[in-house]
């Protein structure tokens, strides 16, 4: 019988259907943020209401040579002039990010609307290239929103 403990050994993360090669690790951070309800007449909180919610995401990938972000269309291509990035930054839609267990095909998270905002690229002396990028996305819904 199967372990169901999943492992990043089992775990596979994809963008748009596409599995991101040499993924190293993800993070999905769901956050709701609570505004605290302050009366007068009383030194405590009488409720929490939700305001805000946010979802966000960061993976560490090997770097491949000749395959980027930009390669593979999940992030705007610079283009000769600032007009032509900002045309490439308006037209590239949201993104669907999933994080799967490769046993089972198990689809454990569902990313909607994701969009690339920050990447970075590690190089030491001698050790394997780096790259970490940053996204925000509109919602996640895991196997309990199935």
């Amino acid at each position: 019988m199967a372990s169901s403990v999943l492992t990043g050994a089992r775990a596979r993360f994809s963008i748009d259907g596409k599995k991101v090669g040499y993924a190293t690790g993800v993070t999905v951070r769901e956050m709701t943020t609570h505004e605290p309800i302050k009366v007068l007449d009383d030194i405590q909180v009488k409720e929490h209401v939700p305001v805000d919610y946010e979802v966000s995401l960061t993976a560490s990938m090997v770097r491949l040579v000749g395959t980027t972000i930009k390669t593979l269309g999940w992030a705007p291509r610079q283009g000769s002039n600032s007009q032509d990035f900002l045309t490439n930054l308006i037209a590239l839609g949201e993104l669907n990010a999933s994080i799967e267990d490769n046993q089972t095909g198990r689809i454990l998270a569902v990313i909607e609307g994701v969009r690339f905002t920050e990447q970075d690229m590690t190089v030491t002396s001698r050790g394997v290239i780096g790259t970490n990028v940053t996204m925000v996305a509109k919602r996640m819904r895991d196997e309990a929103d199935a």
